[in-house]
């Protein structure tokens, strides 16, 4: 039994230590039709270095068969607005935003982040929505535009829905720090109250 407590022990330690360890970041990715970027990463001082790829949404090729179009299902103007009032639900929450706001300039401080560039364009599709979410995003863009090491810029797009970014950028950070910070949030009196507003608009 005591064997077995300590080399639990000894896997925690071995975990938290290598978690503890500094991750370099340096990436690049874009969202305008299909996704594309890359990342590189840099952990342990070095020992281990690797690069990821994020390719592109393939198309589906066409075939000859021509298929029915009624088996297919499309969202309409009326799941689309639900979806939309259950984001306005949880977004106006003021402990919510608050909250939300802290854990963006806690990761932000934590990930050491340089020569970071954001730019974002979104649209629900329908203006009045729309407002509705500029006024909630715009504090987050008055507070990105005076970071001295990022440049973020967010657009919003009144007439028609869409969702682009592109983004560049170098992050050193540790991931039991990233982690921590994400536990306190989502289990934050805030979230955990968002979190039920969400289910309760789904049960109606």
């Amino acid at each position: 039994m005591v064997s077995i407590l300590l080399g639990a022990a000894v896997l925690s330690g071995l975990l938290i230590a290598l978690l503890a360890a500094p991750v370099e970041l340096a990436f690049r990715i874009d969202r305008i039709r299909q996704i594309h970027g890359q990342a590189h990463i840099r952990w342990l001082f070095g020992l281990v270095r690797f690069s990821v790829e994020v390719p592109g949404i393939a198309k589906p090729k066409k075939t000859k068969e021509k298929r029915r179009p009624a088996a297919a299902k499309k969202s309409g103007p009326h799941e689309q607005k639900s979806g939309s009032s259950k984001l306005f639900a949880v977004l106006k929450q003021s402990p919510f935003r608050r909250r939300l706001f802290r854990f963006i300039k806690d990761l932000l401080r934590a990930t050491h982040s340089q020569e970071l560039y954001l730019r974002l364009r979104v649209g629900l599709g329908d203006p009045a929505d729309t407002g509705q979410l500029w006024a909630l995003l715009g504090p987050i863009a008055a507070l990105a535009a005076n970071m001295p090491v990022a440049v973020v810029r967010i657009e919003p797009e009144f007439m028609n829905p869409v969702f682009e970014f592109q983004s560049h950028g170098k992050f050193r950070l540790s991931p039991l720090e990233i982690i921590a910070l994400t536990i306190a949030f989502v289990l934050s009196p805030p979230s955990l109250r968002a979190w039920r507003t969400l289910r309760q608009s789904k049960a109606q």
